[in-house]
């Protein structure tokens, strides 16, 4: 009987630890949960002064750029600020001349450089050349 006694002591002591554990873990996750619901709201209280400062940005700019506008009013030929100006299209073949200009113009200058390279290494007399006596250089 004493066997049995222990058993079911030992038992009982096994779910109980199990028992606290669990109740444990529930704790961590109860405060978990508690922690992601804080940081949560703290997320949409930044977005929402994030769009309000977004929104009198706005407002600021839409008064400054009207302000502006009234300003320039007297002035004629003037374009108001709100709307960015036209810029002219590039034609495509003035584009292909500018660009056929420009790839002579590198390959004249790439010729006339490679032309004093090579005049530059014919004038360095080599190491091997003996010198000739009677010779001025």
């Amino acid at each position: 009987m004493t066997r049995a006694v222990l058993l079911l002591s030992v038992s009982l002591a096994a779910l109980g630890v199990a028992g606290a554990r669990a109740q444990d873990l529930r704790d961590i996750q109860a405060r978990n949960a508690a922690a992601h619901a804080l940081e949560d709201a703290r997320r949409d209280l930044l977005s929402s002064q994030i769009e309000a400062s977004n929104a009198n940005e706005r407002a600021r700019t839409q008064t400054a750029l009207r302000d502006l506008d009234a300003q320039r009013a007297g002035a004629p030929n003037l374009r108001p600020l709100t709307a960015p100006p036209a810029r002219p299209l590039d034609e495509p073949a003035r584009r292909e001349a500018e660009l056929s200009r420009s790839m002579d113009r590198m390959e004249r200058l790439t010729q006339d450089a490679l032309a004093q390279s090579n005049a530059r290494m014919l004038a360095i007399r080599p190491a091997s050349e003996p010198k000739q006596v009677g010779k001025k250089d």
